[in-house]
């Protein structure tokens, strides 16, 4: 029996599901990575061509009639990138084009062209003129937008799914938009950009439970039909049309937490006197299943998250290698005098092995070496992004995991995942000496993270050196309400004091509503500013008093860094 969710409409979802999209990624001063997906299968072209050569907007509102038939026709200076889809299966109609030999600081406009539909039409840059602009040759000034945790569902006492909260991404175009002319150049997406488990009606965790079994010997469902699932998590949170706008708009950089594989993946106790799989797995006794195969659909569930992983968010980052059995997906890019490296902190995450727990040995000894190679004077910025904030909680709050309030609230696997945990302790210091040698050589090094939904800005200061570190947590845009670990951080965490590991810290904003970030830097001025963005909801409207009405409008937090 199958339970793939290809070609299959079982799911509640709200919302219409992602078909045709294209997202604009990797973006350096010569060249774009461009990730499409298409609805249908066969031959199609890519179209490329600079903005100011179409002034008049003459081929953009020739892409808006149907059909659009004479490719011929199009000026030589519109280059044609030609690629095939001719089966849904190996990459569920995705496919990633490099664009090559373009001009530096250029914005240019684009089009996906289908050879098969009504003769051949444009299937993808109708309804408005798509664009995205190449990085500058010469370090300067430029912005680029942060947020993580994309969860814009809730489930109603009559366990019926609905949207919340998704106009947030309508504020977050409106601010890219605003800052678009005046030098923002990209965005990063940090972490949690999908819930495979994020409410119980579209939670895939809940449904490999109800499905799992043991037929004739042969362990149920397949690996084909996990990775439908996982896909059909990307089909639907990336499905909103203003999320679409957002990646096919800016270059956006993206790296997974969590929950892009399954909640407090990597921070789950194994084995000893505290086994936790029966929490992932809480049918298994009623299934008949033992531990040993339990632990082979978790594996196979990782595979299928890490396929569906690079089908959607990898492959239009970085090169980091073809996918095989060694999956690096950390990264590292430079842009106008900034150097940015993505950590991954859940591809190697695994609180049962012995030593650096979060990062591995390999990912943490390529970072610690791509840092000493770091020259202050061609890159002085440095933004190191972790989805799991390296500062945000109290010893003695993460250290509770075996806590009766604890279990309670099912903070154990959150509490694991903090980087303060005793667990990590070794790791974490060295990847402290490591920033703090790095920002004692001249480097001004900002920590972006997300994840535990709440925003705040932290000031840490190297005791011995005097070195300055910043960390900016943005989290989350869409998410229906916060954790009750986001209620601690925000309610309890102390706002200035002394680390164990040797430096002291000034938290310097603090924001617990849904919200995204931009960060400006100023190079001429050594000055970083950044912008925390929330909706505030001043007032529903009154019908008797009009002019006292105001329903929406974008409400900030602003922090100044000379670093």
């Amino acid at each position: 029996m199958s339970h793939s969710l290809v070609h299959k409409d079982i799911r509640p979802w709200p919302n219409q599901l992602l078909t045709r999209a294209v997202i604009v990624g990797h973006t350096t001063t010569k060249s774009s990575r461009i990730w499409v997906r298409v609805e249908d299968l066969g031959d199609f072209v890519l179209l490329v061509y600079p903005s100011d050569k179409d002034p008049g907007n003459t081929i953009s509102n020739e892409f808006r009639n149907v059909p659009y038939t004479e490719l011929a026709t199009l000026p030589s200076w519109v280059q044609r990138y030609p690629f095939r889809v001719l089966d849904d299966i190996p990459h569920d109609t995705t496919h990633v084009i490099d664009v090559q030999g373009l001009e530096p600081d250029t914005e240019y406009r684009y089009a996906v062209f289908s050879e098969h539909i009504d003769r051949g039409r444009i299937v993808i840059g109708r309804d408005y003129p798509y664009r995205f602009r190449t990085l500058p040759v010469k370090p300067g000034s430029f912005s680029f937008g942060f947020y993580s945790c994309h969860m814009p569902y809730k489930v109603s006492l009559f366990n019926r799914t609905s949207v919340v909260n998704e106009h947030m991404w309508d504020c977050f175009n409106e601010v890219l938009d605003r800052h678009y002319r005046q030098g923002l150049r990209f965005v990063i997406a940090g972490g949690d950009q999908v819930y495979a488990d994020g409410i119980k009606t579209l939670d895939i965790w809940k449904y490999l439970n109800s499905v799992m079994q043991k037929v004739d010997g042969k362990l149920l469902p397949e690996q084909a039909d996990m990775v439908s699932w996982y896909r059909d998590i990307y089909h639907g949170y990336w499905g909103f049309p203003s999320v679409r706008r957002s990646f096919a708009g800016y270059p956006t950089y993206m790296i997974w937490d969590d929950h892009e594989l399954g909640d407090g993946w990597g921070s789950f106790l194994l084995g000893g006197n505290k086994d936790e799989l029966d929490e992932r797995f809480p049918e298994r006794k009623e299934k008949g299943l033992t531990r040993a195969e339990c632990i082979e659909l978790q594996g196979r569930m990782r595979v299928a998250a890490v396929q569906v992983y690079r089908e959607y968010q990898h492959s239009h980052n970085p090169d980091t290698g073809p996918a095989g059995q060694n999956e690096v997906f950390d990264y590292n890019f430079t842009a106008q005098g900034a150097a940015f490296y993505v950590l991954d902190g859940r591809g190697y995450r695994d609180i049962n092995r012995r030593s650096r727990r979060i990062l591995g040995n390999s990912q943490f000894n390529r970072f610690k070496q791509w840092l000493e190679n770091l020259d202050p004077d061609q890159t002085p910025f440095l933004f190191v992004v972790s989805a799991v904030p390296l500062l945000h909680m109290i010893p003695v709050l993460v250290n509770a995991d075996d806590s009766v309030l604890a279990d309670m609230a099912d903070l154990q696997d959150d509490l694991r995942d903090a980087w303060e945990n005793e667990k990590h302790d070794s790791e974490r210091k060295a990847l402290v000496r490591a920033l703090f040698a790095a920002a004692a050589r001249g480097i001004r090094i900002c920590i972006l993270s997300g994840d535990v939904h709440t925003s705040a800005a932290f000031r840490m200061v190297d005791d011995e050196t005097g070195a300055i570190m910043y960390q900016l947590t943005s989290s989350a845009i869409t998410y229906n309400k916060p954790r009750l670990l986001g209620w601690i951080l925000g309610n309890t965490v102390a706002e200035s004091g002394a680390s164990p590991d040797g430096y002291s810290f000034e938290r310097l904003a603090l924001y617990t509503d849904s919200n995204f970030s931009l960060i400006q830097v100023d190079p001429d001025r050594e000055l970083v500013i950044f912008r925390l963005y929330g909706e505030q909801n001043v007032s529903d409207p009154d019908e008797e008093h009009p002019d006292r009405a105001v329903t929406h409008s974008i409400a900030g937090i602003e922090c100044w860094f000379n670093i």
